[in-house]
């Protein structure tokens, strides 16, 4: 190049970017892991509760054929021939719903956790794969489950001789609870009372069966309730109490850096206040990743607060940065760990740099954000910042959209955002996690009714003789129905009460693991929420013993004069 009369030149410094650069890529990557760390947590209840299920009954109807497995056993079958048949009565059945699960799970869950992404990126369509391995995984936990605790009672029943087998098996003997203990609440309780009382104690598989099935019930309930709360509420909580500006706009500059003159004019003559600022994308240096922020620098934070107001969520005000300060938004701070006290780096995309220091952290829900003031651009980059953009409050209460239209007509303004329809809009895209809720509370119907009417049906199947011989004593339905079903009620009031515990817990771990990149979510249930759990929770209680009830009623009286020998 000297040879051409042409000067050399430095050589360029060149940067390498992989795609985890990328924020859109990082940001989709970091969703799909989410679905995925919570995919591990939701299925334990159902898993445990299945299981529970499937134990007692498997052990119930093995128990009920004593007599008939005595019967084979006396004319000489083996054992593992007797085994084999219920065995694989249970793994026929753990074959058939697996299959139907699996079929329905693939299709059903990923589609409703589909529909709550679409609102983050572009609407692909969704591709469902069926995986061997973890259709092969449920069919074997399943398979495991049934037959395994089928291997082991009737093991356990083939223990006996036959003639033992055939005769009816003895009572669980009842046994003094701790309240009797207690004579000054043990004598003031009626009668039946007190057997519902040792009837629920009488009985330690049903009732942590019960009080886990039920909790675990309460539990889906409030998590779902409460990730409505957190997630739906966020948009009016943003434009209402925290950036309260009525729109923004963003503009060209002229090429000295100055406003347009046609610009300052609209602004003077169309609104009651505005403010300029300079808002531009700007790379967080964390460590070994990056993270895309919006770095704004107003004009004068002394008359901020009339557009965006930095407060904590407990509600105290943060203080407004210096010169090398800066303030950060709450996302920033949980995710990336840009703590009070901590020195963070910005960088552009001509690479200059900015080094700060945390002075706050500020509540904010849409977009990660990072405010500096005007002298720390001058210090630290030689230049005064350039103001592209204006918050603006338009005069009175009349349409915002006619206000702002001399603004979308402007040829000088790029944009020009009303905040009032970016809060509708997320509200009504928000409005998709009603699905979830739905999704989430038909699971836990589903999981109340399995569990309470497996339950109620074995207690009433065990319990067939003292029934009916209550009903030849002449008790009324009504009062046969409160004798068998009061331990159902009492028995869900205690499991509601420990699954209110599980439910928040549950609530904030899926809330720690939901890290949208532009949106930070409040932790939070309303006490609408544990209200609206508790009742859904006897609701679905309410609803099995009415069932239930009905069953009660056709028992044959007869059934109490029957002998057993």
């Amino acid at each position: 190049m000297e040879k051409l009369g042409i000067p050399a030149s430095e050589a360029p410094s060149v940067y390498v970017l992989d795609r985890n650069t990328n924020i859109g890529y990082a940001c989709f990557e970091s969703d799909s892991e989410i679905v995925a760390q919570v995919a591990r947590v939701f299925p334990i209840f159902f898993i445990l509760v299945a299981a529970l299920v499937c134990m007692t009954t498997m052990s119930r109807m093995v128990e009920e054929q004593r007599t008939q497995i005595g019967v084979f056993k006396a004319l000489g079958y083996p054992d593992s021939s007797i085994m084999l048949r219920y065995m694989f009565y249970s793994g026929s059945a753990a074959l058939i719903g697996c299959v139907i699960g699996y079929t329905v799970g693939i299709f059903l869950f990923p589609g409703v956790i589909w529909m709550t992404y679409k609102l983050m990126y572009v609407p692909l369509p969704m591709r469902f794969i069926f995986d061997p391995a973890l259709a092969a995984g449920a069919l074997a936990v399943s398979l495991t489950g049934s037959m395994g605790v089928t291997w082991l009672t009737c093991r356990y029943e083939l223990s006996e001789t036959s003639a033992s087998l055939m005769r009816p098996k003895a009572p669980k003997a009842g046994k003094r609870v701790l309240l009797e203990r207690m004579p000054f609440i043990w004598n003031r309780l009626k009668f039946l009372y007190k057997v519902s009382i040792r009837n629920i104690f009488r009985y330690k598989k049903r009732l942590f069966m019960m009080i886990t099935g039920i909790s675990g019930c309460t539990a889906l309930l409030l998590t779902g309730f409460g990730l409505k709360d957190s997630i739906a509420g966020f948009a009016e909580m943003q434009y209402e109490e925290i950036l309260v500006a009525d729109a923004s706009i963003v503009f060209n500059t002229n090429e000295d850096g100055t406003v347009p003159d046609n610009v300052a004019e609209e602004l003077e003559s169309s609104t009651s206040e505005y403010l300029y600022f300079r808002e531009s994308s700007w790379d967080l240096l964390c460590g070994d990743k990056v993270k895309s922020i919006d770095l704004v620098v107003p004009e004068d934070f002394s008359r901020i607060d009339s557009f965006f107001r930095f407060h904590k969520k407990d509600g105290t005000a943060v203080s407004t940065p210096s010169a090398g300060e800066a303030i950060v938004s709450n996302s920033i701070q949980e995710r990336y760990g840009a703590d009070i006290g901590d020195e963070i780096v910005l960088r552009d995309d001509s690479m200059r740099e900015l080094r700060v220091k945390v002075v706050g952290v500020f509540e904010n829900h849409v977009y990660n954000y990072v405010f500096i003031s005007p002298e720390t651009v001058r210090e630290q980059l030689g230049t005064d910042a350039v103001f592209n953009a204006a918050y603006i409050n338009f005069e009175g209460s009349g349409d915002i959209h006619e206000s702002a239209s001399p603004f979308m007509k402007n040829k000088q303004i790029t944009t020009t955002v009303i905040y009032e329809d970016l809060k509708v809009r997320m509200a009504n895209m928000m409005s998709s996690l009603n699905y979830i809720v739905l999704l989430v509370i038909a699971s836990a119907a589903g999981l109340a009714f399995i569990v309470i009417y497996n339950l109620t049906n074995i207690n009433i199947t065990e319990r067939i003789r003292e029934i009916a011989t209550i009903k030849v004593l002449g008790f009324f339905p009504g009062e046969t129905s409160a004798y068998v079903l009061r331990e159902n009620i009492a028995l869900t009031a205690a499991g509601t009460a420990i699954g209110l515990g599980l439910g928040i817990l549950l609530h904030r771990f899926i809330m720690a693991q939901i890290v949208v990149d532009l949106v930070s979510f409040s932790v939070k249930i309303r006490p609408v929420s544990y209200i609206y759990s508790v009742i859904l929770t006897f609701v679905f209680n309410f609803a099995v013993d009415l069932f239930m009830s009905r069953k009660l009623e056709k028992i044959n009286m007869a059934e109490s004069l029957k002998s057993v020998d």
